[in-house]
């Protein structure tokens, strides 16, 4: 575990986007925007417990971060993991806030009608499953605390019919579908659930798939009103703004971050 030395800026308390006092746990939480999240999170004073497969990545993120951190490596999809996850935000000694549902992995390209059936079982395993085990494992811990945040992360692939990666359009769309159900469900103990829906944003899986698919980098560019795609911390910032008590009264909502290209058509 990492822990920062410090003293708390008198008066932070009452600044609603400040999360002082309140651990956070952020999935795929070693590179891109799980990491970016971590950072700009981390900045607001919140405590940590970041979870991913590649520990030496993990350490590299938490190095970074003045703050206290625990890593946790392991499969989202796996119980255990969450478990471990959840015991780790326990030593840290501040209560359990938030979590940030952003482990993924990259789509397979292809047709629908040409994807093997173990696609289906990769994509909805990591980016649905994953999500619901540990929105589960939190859920019930912030729902017995009386209050907390769930972001889970969607993509405007969820939201259209993007060609070429159905199993992944499919579990994003699956999980704005749960983040209304468990908006619903937890209101009622102060949990609040949403969704962010990044449109094209640069990391390190998106990187590879456009290098591959220059054409594609063209078109995404094309269509976007601002001309660029997005970078990471360009979600992160929304993505952390919705854990803040700033966000009181979003519950349910599904932000969508993508520099206009859903508007453009």
């Amino acid at each position: 575990m990492y822990r920062a030395e410090g003293v708390r800026l008198k008066g932070m308390e009452q600044n609603p986007y400040r999360l002082d006092n309140r651990t956070i746990i952020v999935t795929g939480a070693s590179r891109g925007i799980g990491a970016s999240v971590a950072r700009v999170a981390a900045r607001q004073g919140a405590n940590l417990v970041l979870v991913a497969r590649a520990k030496d990545d993990l350490e590299a993120v938490a190095s970074e971060l003045a703050t206290s951190v625990a890593i946790i490596d392991g499969d989202v999809a796996d119980t255990e993991t969450a478990e471990r996850a959840l015991d780790a935000a326990e030593e840290i000694g501040t209560p359990l806030w938030g979590l940030v549902n952003n482990a993924g992995i990259s789509p397979f390209y292809h047709q629908v009608v040409d994807t093997p059936l173990h696609e289906w079982d990769d994509v909805l395993r990591v980016n649905l499953l994953g999500a619901a085990v540990f929105a589960r494992a939190a859920g019930r811990v912030m729902r017995d605390n009386g209050g907390g945040r769930i972001v889970n992360l969607g993509s405007i692939a969820g939201l259209t019919g993007l060609p070429n990666i159905g199993p992944y359009n499919a579990s994003k769309a699956a999980i704005d579908a749960m983040t209304r159900t468990m908006a619903v469900e937890l209101g009622p103990h102060g949990v609040l659930v949403n969704s962010v829906a990044p449109g094209t944003i640069r990391s390190e899986m998106v990187d590879g798939l456009l290098s591959a698919n220059p054409a594609l980098a063209e078109r995404l560019v094309a269509k976007s009103p601002l001309g660029r795609v997005g970078d990471c911390p360009e979600a992160a910032e929304p993505i952390v703004f919705l854990l803040t008590d700033a966000a009181s009264f979003i519950t349910g909502h599904v932000l969508v971050v993508d520099g206009g290209r859903l508007a453009a058509g």
